[in-house]
């Protein structure tokens, strides 16, 4: 069986007006080409019908730049999201994400919106089933009203219904096994509904293994950002050094040259006799300094 493929087909169908003059016919050759129960597919057109004539009405009335508004949900949306998921489920689809993409395409409606709507009713749904199941009634009979008296003390006795239980052994290990125990008991708890709370359950887990995928991709986005703040810090510090090595260095400079200045300075204002005595030092002190500046050079005297 294939629901889906056929619901897509008629939907296109519909669209594009080409069923046909005989609506029964086009219904039935679609349901023995998907392999489709007889009439399981007169429902879904019905709806299908009605809610393109409302899309195309609602279309005409629209503004022209056509801006994306949120549409209200009508009584045949949410019956047809309804049924629609639960023959998926029983045709064995189990994805309920799959199922209300699904369904979003088939009603031209936002995945967003069809996820919200769906989540919101099945909520309400469970309170008020809740609510019924914590209102209790009690109802007292006379005497003569019961059926049976006892006229001897009854002992302990087993109760009637049967408890799966397991028992703590070496070999608990059986999932399935645990699994089935679990089912049994559940199925014999009063007011639980067994399906309903299974489908929680996956629903849940679907919602939590996405909520990991999303909590591993920031964990890795964040390790990606750290990583390259340190390398950009390791890179500011080695700029640091250099800087405060090269200032260092020009430093040092400045002092040589400045003192080689004072020294030029004061022998200009020397006369020539005195330049010429002290012309043997002089010539000891610049070589001095020149070879402060990492230049080996030598000048005999």
């Amino acid at each position: 069986m294939s629901l889906k493929s056929a619901l897509f087909e008629m939907k296109e169908a519909i669209m594009n007006q080409e069923v046909g003059p005989s609506e029964q016919d086009y219904i039935h050759n679609l349901e023995t080409k998907n392999r489709l129960r007889n009439g399981s597919l007169v429902f879904y057109y019905n709806n299908l019908l009605m809610l393109t004539m409302n899309s195309s009405e609602y279309a005409n009335h629209s503004l022209v730049d056509s801006k994306k508004v949120n549409r209200k949900w009508i009584k045949i949306e949410i019956e047809f999201m309804f049924h629609y998921i639960k023959e998926r489920q029983e045709e064995g689809a189990l994805n309920i994400t799959e199922i209300l993409e699904e369904v979003a395409q088939l009603l031209n409606r936002g995945y967003q919106s069809v996820n919200y709507k769906y989540y919101s009713l099945i909520k309400s749904k469970d309170k008020k089933e809740a609510a019924n199941q914590n209102s209790y009634q009690f109802i007292t009979i006379t005497e003569k009203d019961v059926p049976v008296l006892s006229t001897e003390v009854i002992g302990d006795t087993l109760l009637a219904t049967q408890v799966n239980q397991v028992a703590p052994t070496q070999d608990n290990d059986d999932l399935l096994d645990i699994l089935s125990g679990l089912i049994s008991n559940v199925q014999q708890l009063p007011g639980i509904n067994l399906n309903e709370l299974l489908r929680s359950l996956f629903q849940l887990t679907n919602l939590a293994l996405q909520n990991q995928d999303a909590v591993q991709q920031i964990e890795s986005m964040k390790s990606e950002v750290n990583l390259e703040k340190e390398a950009i810090r390791e890179q500011l510090m080695k700029k640091e050094q250099q800087f405060i090595q090269e200032k260092k260095r020009n430093d040092e400079l400045q002092l040589e040259v400045s003192k080689l200045a004072k020294e030029i300075s004061a022998f200009n204002l020397l006369g020539d006799a005195a330049k010429i005595q002290q012309l043997k030092s002089y010539n000891q002190r610049l070589n001095y300094i020149i070879d402060s500046f990492g230049l080996v050079l030598r000048v005999s005297s």
